[in-house]
């Protein structure tokens, strides 16, 4: 797996753990994709708060449209939306299992990379 590949996926990991603070911080998004994040991950929210048992199918759908944006990105997009989310990644609400199971269930690949990813680098 490729340098970007793998941060791409990365940054499929921070977005599913992220977006749900996004909504209430005042922090600037520059890119678009960043919002589209929130959109696209927002039916996941009920599931990684543990307010639902099961993964709906607009939750995988969200998820595997992100992940499709983010392979077409150019790498500024990209860096924009890494550094959008390692901002709002931080949430302690968000069960982590949770997370890991919407990539499987969702069939999305995965790269075990966290918030410590160097956005610039990319």
């Amino acid at each position: 797996m490729g340098m970007k590949e793998a941060m791409i996926w990365s940054l499929m990991v921070l977005g599913i753990l992220g977006f749900v603070t996004m909504q209430n911080t005042n922090i600037p998004m520059k890119s678009l994709i960043c919002y589209q994040a929130q959109d696209l991950l927002s039916p996941c929210q009920p599931f990684l708060l543990g307010c639902r048992k099961n993964i709906t199918e607009e939750c995988c759908q969200g998820s595997q449209t992100l992940a499709s944006l983010v392979k077409n990105s150019t790498i500024d997009d990209i860096k924009d939306l890494c550094k959008c989310l390692q901002k709002t990644g931080n949430s302690s609400i968000i069960d982590v299992k949770k997370g890991r199971k919407l990539f499987k269930v969702c069939k999305i690949k995965r790269v075990p990379i966290g918030p410590q990813v160097d956005c610039d680098s990319i």
